[in-house]
């Protein structure tokens, strides 16, 4: 299971998690309990998940083995 502390957001993901008011936690719930996962055409995983009654996506990238958030 993911733990909050192995993430790394880039600022333009908590920039679109501010605008959108998606919480650190809903992103780790996402991640963790998401029912759509796929590849997006960067090599990029994308994971999907109903989150307190709303659809979030979160986009990651592995970088030097830490886990990037890129978009949420």
């Amino acid at each position: 299971m993911l733990q909050r502390t192995h993430l790394i957001y880039t600022d333009h993901a908590l920039e679109r998690m501010r605008d959108r008011r998606i919480s650190k936690t809903e992103v780790i719930a996402c991640w963790n309990d998401h029912h759509t996962e796929y590849t997006d055409r960067d090599g990029n995983p994308n994971y999907i998940a109903d989150v307190n009654g709303r659809r979030i996506k979160v986009v990651v990238k592995r970088q030097n083995h830490r886990v990037v958030i890129t978009v949420a």
